[in-house]
């Protein structure tokens, strides 16, 4: 029972011996690499030989072979708006590829922190040879790195191959932010919202063409519209409201009423909602005019008829009148 309870213990031993606990001061995952998608998220600019700048940043791994690079011409690479957090501890910089790696590289990272404002050498190997499919060094120098710059000097053939860059900075991002986002896209995540920065966003549809094109019903309890302007300048007195005439003849020449899409141009191009029900506002104000306007008409013909009545009374008794005298 002893040795068995001594072997159990061993085993043990060896197997929390064995575990790497991530902390702040040892390499965590991939999961934290701000540099997801930085061509979406930042400024990403390259000098010398063109690489495929999104596929360094996707996180699928597929290397980009880059052709052409020299040390006279090498492949410079320049990050710029990382966020500013300071790099106490277990931060982490490199590349990888899993063919035609440069041999010849720098790593340098421009430190804001108590505004330093300054280029730090991170990695160099410029001079020396690096031999390996892949490099991460964890940064020698606690900053505020808000820019990066990768310069390759060399490769087989002039060719180097990358697969990704990355900046692993556990204390500057939550796992896996910026990689929702794929090559030209760029859905950023805060608190419970999600948010797309970018590009435009299709539902049933694959091209579109706005912020969100719909191809199929919306159904919602409430749509609010931001508007520009409101039609009650049909109120004031300096506004020219069109004769009934001029209306009727708009109609029988166009087919519709004027400010309004024809039933051609309504199907062809569709309505803006909120500035057609600005514009079918605008005819119910200038309606309620119009009725306004034959209301005091008729109240008016109304009081002439009274007056006539009146006239006619009077005229029907002067005549009665006339009568009498002559029968007399």
């Amino acid at each position: 029972m002893k040795k068995l309870l001594l072997v159990l213990a061993f085993l043990m031993c060896q197997i929390i011996n064995s575990q790497t606990f991530s902390t702040n001061l040892t390499p965590v995952g991939w999961e934290h690499n701000i540099l997801f998608n930085s061509t979406t998220r930042y400024t990403v600019t390259q000098q010398g030989p063109t690489a495929n700048l999104p596929l360094l940043f996707d996180g699928i791994m597929y290397p980009n072979h880059i052709a052409g690079v020299t040390p006279e011409n090498p492949v410079v690479i320049l990050i710029e708006g990382l966020p500013g957090y300071h790099t106490q501890a277990g931060a982490w910089i490199g590349w990888t590829t899993r063919s035609l790696p440069a041999t010849r590289f720098k790593i340098e990272g421009y430190d804001t922190y108590n505004s330093a404002n300054t280029w730090r050498v991170i990695a160099d190997y410029s001079a020396v040879d690096y031999g390996g499919t892949n490099f991460s060094l964890k940064v020698p120098v606690g900053g505020t790195y808000t820019k990066l710059k990768f310069t390759f000097y060399n490769g087989p053939n002039g060719v180097v191959g990358l697969s990704e860059l990355f900046f692993i900075h556990p204390e500057a991002t939550v796992p896996f932010a910026g990689l929702l986002s794929q090559i030209n896209t760029n859905w950023q995540s805060n608190g419970s919202n999600l948010a797309y920065n970018l590009g435009n966003v299709g539902i049933g549809i694959t091209n579109p063409a706005n912020k969100l094109d719909v191809n199929g019903t919306i159904h919602s309890k409430e749509v609010k519209v931001d508007l520009l302007n409101w039609p009650d300048y049909v109120f004031k007195k300096e506004y020219q409201l069109p004769t009934l005439e001029e209306v009727e003849k708009h109609i029988a020449e166009k087919g519709h009423l004027e400010n309004i899409p024809s039933e051609e141009e309504a199907v062809k191009n569709g309505i803006y909602l909120g500035e057609m029900n600005a514009k079918l506002l605008q005819k119910i104000e200038e309606l309620t005019l119009y009725i306004i306007k034959q209301n005091k008409e008729i109240d008016f013909l109304k009081k002439q008829n009274v007056n006539n009545n009146i006239i006619s009374l009077q005229i029907e008794e002067l005549q009665n009148e006339i009568k009498k005298l002559k029968t007399k």
